[in-house]
């Protein structure tokens, strides 16, 4: 699957993703503009926005009006809420607008809003008159539509970026430690009251101590606990899939989950628990115990 490189060097891809009886493959019949475009360039700042092909609106039309009716509802209503997450749809057919939007859950009500607020006015700049618009950032996800993506919960609107920066030692130790992160910290989101962790893993470089991960669901009742195991797990089988294994840093974010792992701390608010009760020293071969954290524990 061709992606489109994060800080430093970033490369974008934008996909949708239905679930099957077999397991998630790409489902490319709707497919945003931007997967057709070159690579975005290495400076391009976030936010990342992507235009839907469900056809435009008019100035002034039913649709716009519903479509400013929800941005203000929406922003409201995920910088109010414990979750910080919002969900509804606003007019009738064919002008009913379905929107989602999500932040950090170690975010808070105030940058939860003013990210949310111009998320929506970004996706109106970046794709005008467009009448489904993903956008995203570091704090906040956004995704509306003239198509119900909320009768359902499937991880549609899939955003996928990476770091062209590869690692050049010992890939395949890199790849355990890795992989062992994302799995811990899929598990550590699912066992959190939100839904939510952040983890860190060492790993043996003296320019990079640490791998450090995140991963959210939408919380309930949006996504139940299974359904959440279920979204991560797709993510991280997307994610072995579409990454080279090198790859020194990747996030995929989608509307009821997302996940990242990178090589430097994202985040200032990280919690690092000590290692659980010390077990038989690992052989070499091993990745280093993960230490997760969860964002809800705060150090005063």
């Amino acid at each position: 699957m061709p992606v489109s490189p994060l800080p430093g060097n970033i490369t974008v891809e934008c996909v949708l993703l239905r679930r099957h009886a077999m397991g998630v493959h790409a489902f490319h019949a709707l497919l945003f503009s931007a997967v057709l475009a070159l690579p975005l360039a290495a400076s391009q700042a976030q936010p990342w926005g992507f235009c839907g092909g469900n056809g435009n609106y008019s100035a002034n039309s039913s649709y716009q009006s519903n479509l400013r009716q929800i941005s203000r509802e929406i922003t409201s209503n995920a910088s109010t809420s414990p979750s910080l997450f919002a969900a509804g749809s606003v007019g009738a057919d064919p002008d009913k607008v379905y929107a989602l939007a999500y932040c950090l859950s170690d975010s808070n009500a105030s940058a939860c809003a003013t990210c949310v607020a111009t998320a929506f006015q970004d996706a109106q700049q970046m794709c005008p008159y467009n009448k489904e618009v993903m956008i995203s950032d570091d704090l906040c996800y956004l995704f509306f539509s003239n198509v119900n993506f909320l009768a359902s919960t499937e991880n549609t609107g899939l955003i996928l970026a990476y770091n062209a920066d590869n690692i050049t030692g010992d890939v395949g130790r890199y790849n355990r430690a890795v992989k062992r992160l994302l799995n811990e910290t899929a598990e550590g989101a699912v066992n959190s009251p939100r839904l939510f962790m952040r983890g860190a893993v060492p790993f043996d470089d003296p320019k990079y101590p640490n791998i450090y991960s995140m991963a959210q669901c939408t919380p309930e009742p949006d996504l139940s606990r299974a359904d959440c195991r279920r979204c991560l797990d797709d993510l991280i089988g997307q994610w072995w899939q579409t990454f080279i294994p090198n790859t020194r840093g990747a996030r995929i974010i989608g509307t009821r989950c997302t996940m990242r792992a990178e090589m430097y701390s994202f985040s200032s608010g990280m919690v690092l628990l000590p290692p659980e009760a010390a077990g038989p020293a690992p052989t070499p071969a091993l990745a280093p115990p993960a230490v997760l954290g969860n964002s809800e524990e705060r150090v005063t």
